[in-house]
């Protein structure tokens, strides 16, 4: 159903069919999610409703112009409470998790983030499945662990590659669900001396900052020192999605950079 551009309708009529006994699927532009911000927690969420939210063009979209990057639905979805919010690093993992979201979307609704442009390519055997975190890359000390979030865990795992040929080992997830978060992978983190995590969504209240939160106070934890990556608060400039992530130092190489330095820290 095509209701134009009319975000806060199609919400509140999704919550309709939902309450009518259907699983509506809410295809949106992720920036444009922010207009129906009233109907998706009062309509939808308050009331436990089984909707899926598709989210296109989440993170940075550069060419099409600041109102496009869809840099806030991580920040503003993992504070709704009972939301599950997932971002898929692959086009495989995107086909298996709005699979799974049909299933998920049982009490409460889910969302699925992606981003704009061709999508990474990977083999049956490199796809995740229901609320589970991938571990990547394992390292044989728990020195560094790198938390990747969807679009960026391409160049988190470009970087870690990179840094393995010089003999810096360095333990690498991809998140998936980021709300709920995978408890394994918090355990994991928490035994590690440094944590970093990355996004491509705004740094302040993200999806970081709740990861770090967890990490922390995670049992058995060893308090690791945790770096948060993300965008900062601030409408982006209409550019190349690359040349932004690059000056943010997010594309592989800076990460690789920073990665590098910070597996020099001590444990506490």
């Amino acid at each position: 159903i095509d209701v134009g551009i009319a975000e806060q309708h199609a919400v509140t009529a999704a919550a309709g069919m939902a309450m009518g006994g259907l699983r509506p699927i809410v295809a949106l532009y992720s920036t444009f999610l922010n207009r129906a911000w009233d109907q998706l927690v009062y309509d939808v969420a308050l009331h436990r409703l089984p909707v899926v939210f598709c989210l296109d063009r989440a993170g940075i979209t550069g060419d099409d112009g600041p109102s496009h990057n869809g840099i806030f639905d991580m920040a503003l979805l993992s504070k709704v409470p009972g939301m599950r919010l997932l971002a898929p690093s692959s086009a495989q993992d995107l086909a298996q998790m709005l699979e799974d979201a049909i299933a998920l979307a049982d009490t409460v609704p889910v969302a699925i983030r992606y981003p704009k442009g061709l999508a990474r390519s990977v083999g049956e055997r490199e796809v995740g499945s229901g609320l589970q975190a991938r571990k990547l890359r394992n390292s044989s000390v728990p020195n560094v662990c790198v938390l990747a979030i969807g679009k960026m865990v391409a160049a988190a795992e470009s970087a870690v590659d990179a840094l393995s040929s010089r003999g810096i080992e360095i333990t690498l997830y991809d998140v998936r669900s980021c709300v709920p978060a995978d408890e394994l992978m918090i355990a994991d983190a928490a035994r590690h001396c440094v944590v970093v995590t990355i996004e491509d969504g705004i740094r302040d209240g993200g999806v970081g900052m709740m990861l770090a939160d967890l990490v922390t106070n995670a049992p058995g934890s060893v308090h690791p020192r945790v770096e948060v990556l993300g965008l900062p608060t601030k409408f982006m400039p209409q550019a190349k999605p690359a040349a932004i992530l690059k000056q943010l130092g997010l594309d592989a190489e800076s990460l690789a950079t920073t990665l590098a330095e910070l597996a020099t820290v001590k444990p506490k």
